[in-house]
């Protein structure tokens, strides 16, 4: 395939273009609705287990690692055949790794490991007919690619890498298509690439809550079971019922919990991913606090305010109680290692991390002088915690949360304020911080020159 195509190769009559249709997804969706109503069947036996961040038959799951079928070593040898002679579907200049790494859904550790001496990253694609010829030839390859699908027992694997390799196969034939100028009508393979990425971002998002939710499940049922006088927690009546049950090992607790959450409606205030909501609703200051922490590479990845409120007393009495309440959180996007005066970018699990504790400290209000926000508000000073993950819980009140999502280190500063009198800005570090008097001595100046301001927003519940 030289040029565009004049004439089908196979009829000979005239051809104008070719139509590259859309991807299926019907076996996958099969899997994946017999894999869902397979865990569910046995959920009523045993308890289930607990979900990883990367979802199976999310269409783009990791890469393949493990031993070789022989179905797989037979259909790698054929492919690395006929990408020698250049008779396939594929752009000149494709190196022979990336080709079967992508093809095959293999790590390129596992290949190279597989065939040593192949040499395969100085092999590169070249062009000759660009496809099997032979109808024969054709239908032997497509029965070795069948056969290396039906070699993968696991039903939702192997629609997995099904589904993968019809869509490696389409990539491939439009760069060529695009390089010999062949007309191609792809808009419904494209609406199809676009249905899998929309999918993809689905799976991944209910993953990732789905662990949020177990995370936080875990950290609850360590805060609330013993919290200092003072320390409120606010829990729906699912988290309750986790705060309340009884530990067990690690993996009966982790379903146990995944059960008395899974029906849960979702929350107008829950976790938004893309990490903007709590930094506007307590901006400018918490925005200015941000852009200097990044600004001058202070050694703290997370921030929080904490704010005077007064709420109804609890024995009912006239006079309101003054109580520390959550005024929103901010994660900055460059990351100072320990020991490392370079930053570098913030990783997607460090961020999902700082993220989840940020709505889990939603959770939390403080009566003065308890809890650290209440401590630091009340005696005006500066405090500096190391060591938070591991600490009591009457020397940090979060310990469970600190240990879930990795939270070492813990500062908190008392600052000014024109309106309120004072409020508590509150840094976190994942590393272990040494003191350092003077930086929080800079930082509780630059920090009052922001004039911090609170202002309360009426939220009226109008009911379902």
């Amino acid at each position: 395939m030289n040029g565009p195509l004049q004439a089908c190769p196979q009829c000979g009559k005239h051809t104008g273009g070719l139509v590259l249709f859309p991807m299926s997804f019907r076996e996958i969706d099969e899997a994946h609705k017999a894999a869902t109503s397979g865990a569910a069947g046995k959920s009523k036996s045993r308890k289930r287990k607990s979900p990883d961040v990367e979802e199976k038959g999310s269409y783009v799951s990791e890469r393949r690692t493990g031993r070789w079928t022989n179905e797989e070593m037979a259909l790698c040898d054929k492919l690395i055949a006929k990408f020698e002679t250049g008779e396939l579907p594929v752009a000149d200049n494709v190196k022979l790794n990336e080709f079967l790494g992508a093809m095959l859904k293999s790590k390129q550790s596992r290949l190279t490991k597989k065939m040593k001496n192949a040499k395969l990253s100085s092999k590169s694609f070249q062009r000759a007919s660009g496809c099997l010829n032979d109808s024969e030839e054709a239908r032997q390859f497509s029965e070795m690619e069948e056969s290396f699908f039906q070699a993968v027992t696991d039903q939702q694997e192997r629609a997995e890498i099904k589904f993968h390799m019809q869509k490696e196969w389409r990539e491939q034939f439009s760069r060529v298509c695009g390089t010999v100028g062949q007309p191609l009508d792809a808009d419904n393979w494209l609406s199809s690439v676009e249905e899998m990425d929309r999918r993809a971002s689905q799976a991944k998002d209910a993953a990732r809550m789905a662990k949020r939710k177990m995370m936080m499940g875990v950290a609850l049922r360590t805060d609330a079971r013993n919290p200092e006088a003072g320390v409120f927690i606010e829990k729906t009546e699912s988290e309750a019922r986790v705060a309340a049950s009884p530990p067990g090992d690690d993996k009966d607790m982790e379903s146990e919990i995944l059960n008395f959450l899974a029906d849960e409606k979702p929350n107008a205030h829950a976790l938004e991913l893309n990490g903007k909501s709590t930094l506007l609703h307590s901006a400018p200051f918490l925005s200015k606090v941000v852009a200097y922490v990044q600004r001058h590479n202070v050694p703290f990845e997370h921030i929080d305010l904490w704010v005077p409120s007064f709420v109804p007393s609890a024995q009912g009495e006239q006079e309101p109680t003054c109580r520390l309440c959550y005024a929103g959180s901010a994660t900055v996007e460059k990351v100072v290692p320990d020991d490392v005066k370079k930053p570098r970018a913030i990783t997607t699990e460090e961020s999902f991390n700082f993220l989840a504790f940020g709505d889990y400290s939603q959770k939390f209000s403080f009566d003065v002088g308890c809890g650290l926000p209440g401590r630091v508000y009340e005696s005006g000073r500066p405090t500096w915690e190391q060591s938070v993950h591991n600490a009591p819980h009457n020397h940090f009140e979060r310990c469970g949360g600190a240990l879930q999502w990795g939270l070492k280190t813990v500062v908190g500063i008392p600052i000014a304020s024109p309106n309120v009198g004072r409020i508590v800005v509150t840094l976190y570090s994942c590393f272990d911080r040494s003191k350092d008097e003077e930086m929080v001595t800079r930082l509780s100046e630059e920090f009052t020159r922001l004039m911090p301001s609170p202002k309360w927003k009426l939220v009226v519940d109008i009911g379902d």
